[in-house]
């Protein structure tokens, strides 16, 4: 009985820390966001945020302006793996950082460290992103708006704003739970 309870035990703390709910982009503006969204360990010790998990590899993640909920047209994911097949704007590869000394490593989107249940994704959350705007048109960034920008509460968020404003627009970061639902929202005005 014992071991039965430990067991019950130790996987109920795997899902509490489990890669924590749905993330969704909503680009508001009349600019194209191009950049990273980050996952990082909810619990960081000695002030480190591993494991870290970014959509940066070679090129940026591009969400096209005025793509948000509001037309079916936002970035939604609820995991490294299963936005793959299901996204608009799929991530084939998440870089994965352990520690300071063992950053970046490419993991495509079915590798069992970054699926549901996986290493990775049972010591991560949705933290942050770094971004720049650019011009649809044109592709040219749009002056000053760029910015590194996290979850409040969440590593980092204590050198990095959870809000930006520049005089061509705004962006903001905020988890909202329900129980055991949470849902992480960048949006971009």
């Amino acid at each position: 009985m014992k071991k039965f309870l430990t067991i019950i035990g130790i996987c109920s703390a795997a899902v509490a820390y489990s890669q924590a709910g749905t993330f969704i982009l909503n680009n508001y503006s009349p600019y194209n966001f191009n950049g990273a969204i980050i996952a990082a360990n909810p619990s960081p010790t000695g002030g480190t945020c591993y494991p870290l998990v970014s959509s940066s590899n070679p090129n940026p993640l591009v969400i096209p302006a005025d793509s948000h909920m509001g037309n079916g047209l936002e970035l939604k994911m609820d995991n490294y793996k299963d936005q793959y097949p299901n996204s608009l704007y799929p991530i084939m590869t998440w870089d994965v950082s352990t520690s300071a000394t063992n950053q970046g490593i490419p993991r495509a989107w079915n590798h069992p460290a970054v699926m549901p249940g996986g290493t990775v994704s049972n010591n991560t959350k949705w933290a942050g992103s770094k971004f720049y705007m650019t011009d649809p048109a044109t592709g040219t960034s749009i002056p000053l708006f760029n910015a590194n920008i996290a979850v409040a509460g969440t590593c980092n968020s204590a050198a990095v704003p959870d809000y930006y404003v520049c005089p061509s627009g705004s962006a903001e970061m905020f988890t909202i739970s329900s129980g055991p639902n949470t849902i992480t929202y960048f949006n971009i005005f």
